[in-house]
């Protein structure tokens, strides 16, 4: 299930995995983004504000800024994967929504490259009115002259769960960047 909220897309936490086609390999860079998205409903908000994406060779990082502005607490974790996140990044073949939606019907959104380093640590529980400021970071070279969205989640609601929100959902940008 997915539904265009704000600035970013919702979608129900989904799996599989997509042939990835050769592409060459992004420079060391430093995209500014600015980004200022909300990732849940008019209601119960999530604004996400992504800062900018650093490439060097073999890692990359995002800088960014989320709060819970939503009535419940929302669980940050990655089922199967203790203290894990679906925190990354995931390049499509267009910078259209309908990819989006198209690739969670079929089940295959999910990062590819994960973040494996938090600076400051992200918390696992986010009370509501909380957020989190900082860094992740992940292994991995980029694909160059593809649109790139940040994926944030999944995210578990605690308690009932919003109008508008589904159990488990990714946050991924409606925005996408392009590196050199």
């Amino acid at each position: 299930m997915i539904r265009p909220v704000g600035g970013c897309v919702l979608l129900l936490a989904a799996g599989g995995c997509g042939a990835a086609a050769r592409v060459p390999v992004a420079p060391p860079q430093t995209q500014k983004l600015d980004w200022h998205e909300n990732c849940g409903t008019h209601a119960d908000r999530i604004p996400i504000t992504t800062h900018r994406l650093v490439v060097r060779r073999g890692r990359w990082r995002v800088d960014l800024s989320f709060r819970n502005q939503t009535r419940v607490g929302l669980n940050i974790i990655r089922p199967h994967f203790p203290g894990g996140t679906y925190f990354g990044l995931e390049p499509f073949k267009t910078s259209s929504l309908r990819e989006v939606r198209q690739r969670t019907e079929a089940g295959s959104i999910k990062p590819r490259t994960l973040a494996d380093r938090f600076s400051p640590q992200k918390p696992a529980l986010l009370p509501s009115g909380r957020g989190w400021s900082g860094s992740f970071s992940g292994p991995g070279d980029l694909p160059a002259e593809v649109p790139i969205r940040v994926v944030l989640g999944r995210f578990v609601p605690l308690g009932p769960v919003p109008p508008g929100f589904v159990r488990g959902f990714l946050c991924i940008s409606e925005r996408a960047v392009r590196l050199r």
